[in-house]
């Protein structure tokens, strides 16, 4: 945005009486850990997005069958361990030590990396920075999770995203020091929750980025609202993100999207 740009919407906000939003520095958050390069969702590859200096990693949490909370993304087991079922039918030691399968752009190196628990991500996140964790299940989570955070969370920041709209507000109650973000992908969806999450204590959205515009990032900024936004890749729409004043951007490659975007 250039200079002039910002002075002519400086004086429109002053005209209408209107709070000029504060945009702050991008944050690059590692989607499901540096997953480009690591087994998504493994201890290695997060640690590996903590060692390229990511601001947060981002990863998933669901729940097995014996109520144990595990990061794992698919609701079926094939793509990612070749087994049969769901996480949610299977107990943990059914899964404990099962080789998570390399992706086409993961290094050898890190065949091997097996399921972990979120006990054991909590574990090793640096001061300073931010473990994302997305809740792929509804709110019966929320018990099991709660225990989890306040047995093992020591040290840095950790922050709530999900899909189920009652998951996130119930994150919210339970937690409600730590950061929940609603995650949407179409506008449809985000339009129906757009009023209740302007006056909710949800600290923000997070989005699809083919569906944010600078219009809907000014909206939710005007009420104290955050926008993030997932999964980009190109180094084109991260800075169309950063332009329109995006918080935060979720990617695959967070050392090279941040190095293409800042040369």
């Amino acid at each position: 945005m250039g200079l002039k740009s910002i002075i002519i919407l400086f004086t429109l906000f002053i005209i209408l009486g209107m709070e000029m939003p504060v945009f702050g520095q991008l944050e690059f958050i590692a989607h499901r850990g540096a997953s480009y390069l690591a087994p998504e969702n493994s201890l290695a590859s997060i640690q590996l997005a903590w060692d390229l200096d990511s601001d947060g990693v981002e990863c998933d949490i669901m729940l097995t069958k014996d109520k144990k909370i595990v990061l794992f993304h698919d609701t079926k087991m094939q793509r990612l361990l070749g087994l049969p079922g769901s996480i949610a039918d299977t107990a943990y030691d059914k899964i404990k030590g099962r080789p998570i399968k390399l992706a086409n752009t993961n290094l050898e190196k890190y065949q091997g990396e097996t399921v972990p628990l979120l006990s054991e991500a909590l574990a090793i996140i640096p001061e300073n920075k931010t473990l994302v964790i997305e809740i792929k299940v509804g709110d019966e989570i929320i018990p099991s999770l709660k225990k989890e955070i306040t047995d093992h969370w020591k040290s840095g920041k950790i922050a709530f995203i999900a899909f189920d709209y009652n998951t996130i507000l119930e994150a919210k109650r339970i937690f409600p020091d730590v950061p929940c973000y609603y995650l949407s992908s179409n506008l449809e969806d985000l339009y129906q929750h757009m009023g209740s999450i302007i006056t909710s204590n949800l600290d923000g959205v997070d989005l699809n980025h083919k569906i944010i515009t600078k219009d809907i990032v000014w909206r939710f900024k005007r009420e104290g609202k955050e926008v993030w936004c997932w999964t980009v890749n190109d180094p084109k729409d991260a800075k169309r993100m950063q332009e329109i004043g995006v918080s935060c951007i979720t990617t695959d490659r967070p050392d090279w999207l941040k190095k293409e975007l800042n040369p």
